[in-house]
């Protein structure tokens, strides 16, 4: 078949968001095909493609579509339960699955395979368009706007201001070496944390019900200490009433508490200031505050004392020598707290749970740590993080099964053929990462925590000999809006958690967890943990 200039053109345009059908092309594929075969091929698959009234999905009715599927009493579809929806979504239509007729808002396509979400993202366009916490994006946009104006940052932020941000950040953010300099800090961060873990444990060296706040306190601090070079005191025993740390630690408390009311549920705050929006809006008007404060003070200590060698100078030093706008350090350190501080907090409690709940893991891995780290007070340092393959593989594991954000999307900026349908610029594209990391076919007993999956060796008879898909686990994302902080949060959740398996043996019998959408996926059972010291496991 010989294809017309004009139509391959054409061809160019419409199909740089193409998705194929599962399997027919290799993870390989080309951002930017340019070869006739291959747009020949497109085109046959674009004419062939079924149109878009025909992706399964519930049914719209006349005047209210879906919408009605989310109203209290009549409807079974629940925002606080879109674990529940994808999963029902994905047993009853299948891999590509769309839901209209949602009033006011753009139809969702959620989509289960693995090869059509990769090819969503390697086709996806210089300036992704993630939706996002609309309510930050106002935030930041309108109600903040004097103090953002034309750097608003990451969070719930698209196009060209988002484009220009990232690329004055990216460089040092992601950049091999960035978070090793910090592992320094952060060993002393969760040694202090390791210290308030004995002091909270109680005569059955059990933890306290509100252990997840501690949590929170630990990454707060670890947090502090690289996006804003100081260390915050959250993990102090003592905190006045009056202090700047407990002011701290009481707005990231009044953030979480109210952040899935505001992004969840019927956003009234956009009509009237809800009591809900007000306590939301003086929590970030508390970080926003802490994050210039201390930007200020490295100003003021670079110009007194120099910015020393590359190797020598810290994140904040690097961004203000950079870009000569301290604000841009100021955002980043704010947005690196809003979207830090839960995520790997609740990577965290999972991990524990997760190995309480297979002793033999544990086992394994404590194994490994003896080795590592002949005494559990020796501190973590790069040697000893690069030899800890088991404790990220179970980490891995932790991630796939429970994913903390437990799906993503894209919104499509032109019409592109997903899984044989032709879907329209504008549409709302959802990765349920939880459902799609659990299906059997991309891991086998998908229920089953085995870190052996992510070991080169081989070690898991059960994916032995085959490879897992790269985009049926995607727990930091992935391309342009992939998370800036990923390499800082697996330094902070490798060396804790070294550091309590290397010291501890962790057990759990309370009812196993359940997890709720808040808006990250998070345990909703007590945290009480029963923390055994191994030293005294050999003495009896």
């Amino acid at each position: 078949m010989v294809v017309p200039r004009k139509l391959l053109n054409e061809v160019r345009m419409k199909t740089r968001l193409f998705i194929c059908p599962s399997g027919q092309r290799p993870h390989t594929t080309s951002l930017q095909p340019t070869a006739v075969a291959v747009l020949e091929t497109e085109l046959e698959d674009i004419r062939g493609a079924k149109p878009y009234s025909k992706v399964p999905g519930p049914r719209e009715l006349p005047l209210v579509g879906n919408a009605w599927r989310f109203l209290p009493y009549i409807g079974h579809f629940s925002i606080e339960k879109l674990d529940v929806v994808m999963w029902s979504l994905y047993k009853d239509y299948g891999k590509v699955v769309k839901v209209g007729g949602l009033i006011g808002h753009p139809d969702l396509v959620f989509v289960f395979d693995g090869d059509y979400i990769e090819n969503v993202f390697r086709r996806e366009e210089v300036q992704p368009h993630r939706p996002s916490m609309p309510s930050l994006r106002y935030y930041k946009q309108h109600l903040r706007k004097d103090f953002f104006g034309e750097t608003p940052g990451l969070i719930g932020i698209h196009g060209p201001q988002w484009d220009e941000f990232r690329s004055k950040v990216q460089q040092v953010m992601l950049h091999s070496g960035a978070a090793r300099k910090y592992v320094g800090p952060l060993n002393e961060v969760a040694s202090d944390f390791m210290t308030r873990i004995h002091i909270l444990r109680d005569e059955k060296n059990e933890l306290p019900e509100d252990f997840l706040g501690e949590i929170y306190k630990w990454a707060l601090e670890s947090i502090g200490s690289v996006a804003l070079d100081t260390r915050l005191g959250c993990l102090n025993s003592e905190i006045s009433s009056d202090s700047e740390t407990r002011r701290i630690i009481q707005s990231i408390h009044t953030f979480f508490v109210n952040v899935a009311e505001v992004e969840l549920r019927t956003p009234f705050w956009r009509v009237f200031s809800t009591p809900t929006w007000k306590k939301y809006i003086g929590a970030l008007d508390v970080f926003r505050e802490l994050c210039m404060k201390y930007i200020t003070e490295a100003v003021d200590r670079l110009s007194q004392e120099g910015t020393g060698t590359d190797e020598e100078m810290s994140i904040i030093e690097k961004i203000i020598k950079k870009t000569s706008d301290p604000k841009i350090a100021a955002v980043l350190a704010l947005d690196l707290l809003l979207v830090g501080v839960d995520t790997t907090s609740i990577s965290v409690s999972s991990s524990l749970y997760q190995l309480a709940k297979n002793p033999e893991k544990q086992d394994k891995l404590y194994r490994e740590l003896e080795t590592v780290l002949p005494t559990p007070e020796t501190p973590v340092d790069v040697k000893c993080l690069d030899k800890l393959t088991y404790l990220k593989a179970c980490i891995k594991e932790t991630l796939r099964m429970y994913p903390v954000i437990i799906g993503n999307g894209r919104s499509l900026q032109s019409d592109a053929v997903i899984g044989g349908y032709r879907i329209p610029k504008g549409t709302h594209i959802i990765f349920p990462h939880l459902v799609v990391s659990n299906i059997e076919e991309n891991f086998p007993a998908p229920d089953r925590f085995l870190p052996e999956r992510w070991l080169k060796s081989d070690q898991c008879p059960l994916t032995a000999g085959s490879k897992i898909h790269p985009f049926v686990s995607l727990p930091f994302g992935f391309g342009r809006r992939t998370c800036i902080g990923r390499r800082f949060a697996e330094a902070e959740l490798h060396i804790l958690l070294a550091k309590i398996f290397r010291k501890y043996r962790v057990e759990y019998h309370y009812e196993d967890f359940r997890y709720k959408i808040c808006p990250t996926y998070i345990p909703e059972n007590p945290l009480k943990f029963r923390l055994i010291e191994r030293h005294d496991l050999r003495h009896n």
